[in-house]
């Protein structure tokens, strides 16, 4: 008996946790490219900042490279040209980066200066315009 109540028992439980995963939503893909301003601009701009970032401290690697280039192979070789030519692609990316970021937190500042101009405000008579 005690077998048959702890059988049904672990069935129970697993359609019940069959149930919390089938109710778990899974998040909506951040669409980094819209430009309207109900999307999560400040989210879009941040992913933009971190990419900036990151695509600095490999132009930043790729300058300690050329040093390193240079000093095994020759301030003309191939590898200091490769490196230099890295370099500025993630420097030029890095700038791209930036006025994404930009453009994406102006998106964002319009529409909350958009809200806040939008609010209902108490005229002095004591009425809502």
């Amino acid at each position: 008996m005690t077998e048959r109540r702890c059988k049904h028992g672990m069935i129970s439980l697993a359609a019940i946790a069959c149930t919390a995963i089938g109710c778990v939503s899974v998040p909506t893909p951040l669409n980094l490219t819209s430009l309207d301003p109900a999307a999560d601009q400040r989210k879009i701009a941040d992913y933009y900042r971190q990419d900036a970032l990151f695509l600095r401290l490999k132009a930043r690697e790729m300058a300690e490279r050329i040093v390193t280039y240079q000093g095994l192979f020759g301030a003309e070789s191939e590898w200091v040209n490769g490196a230099r030519l890295l370099e500025q692609f993630y420097e030029n990316t890095a700038k791209d980066q930036d006025h994404q970021t930009l453009l994406h937190l102006s998106i964002a500042d319009d529409r909350r200066a958009w809200s806040i101009d939008r609010r209902p405000s108490l005229h002095p008579s004591g009425q809502v315009k």
